[in-house]
């Protein structure tokens, strides 16, 4: 079952990216565009496998939306969309390492953006470069670009690991 689901990702990320790179008017660039794809398939390939996780960790789908509603709020809490990395409580920040929304902000935000010198005008500071306000506000480096890869595949691996483990452990049915 999780291997069923690569070319099913592959193709809808494929239609996604093709619809949603242009009309976001992202700068048309090999490295840029492949960054967007990769992010995007990887995203959507650990949702696909967090959403089977949940399913098989719970005696029925009730139970498994619930559980899976729960996190997605915590997720969306802690991606640094709402508040920023530099925001986060320090007692709360090891859950933003592990949040896999995070690294996908953090993927998509560095790879449009992170390289950009244009001059962006913030309220109350100096005009800056586009580039030193992400690393500035955000903290997200360029070249941090590398771990976020790895990080998104570990998500992936992680999710769909915990899936097979428990769809051959456990057995929900009662006679």
């Amino acid at each position: 079952q999780v291997v069923v689901e690569i070319p099913y990702v592959f193709v809808e990320t494929l239609v996604y990216t093709l619809i949603v790179y242009p009309m976001m008017s992202f700068e048309w660039t090999l490295v840029k565009f492949f960054w967007f794809f990769y992010v995007s398939f990887f995203t959507f390939l650990y949702f696909t496998y967090y959403g089977m996780m949940t399913v098989s960790v719970s005696p029925n789908g009730q139970v498994a939306s619930i559980f899976a509603a729960a996190f997605y709020s915590f997720f969306n809490l802690f991606s640094g969309f709402f508040v920023a990395r530099s925001k986060i409580p320090k007692w709360w920040i090891w859950y933003y390492w592990l949040c896999p929304v995070a690294w996908t902000v953090y993927g998509l935000v560095v790879s449009q953006y992170g390289d950009v010198e244009d001059l962006i005008k913030v309220p109350g500071q100096p005009d800056q470069q586009v580039s030193s306000f992400i690393k500035s506000y955000f903290g997200y480096d360029n070249d941090f670009m590398g771990v976020v890869a790895v990080v998104l595949a570990g998500f992936t691996v992680f999710f769909a690991m915990i899936y097979a483990y428990c769809i051959k452990t456990f057995n929900f049915q009662q006679r």
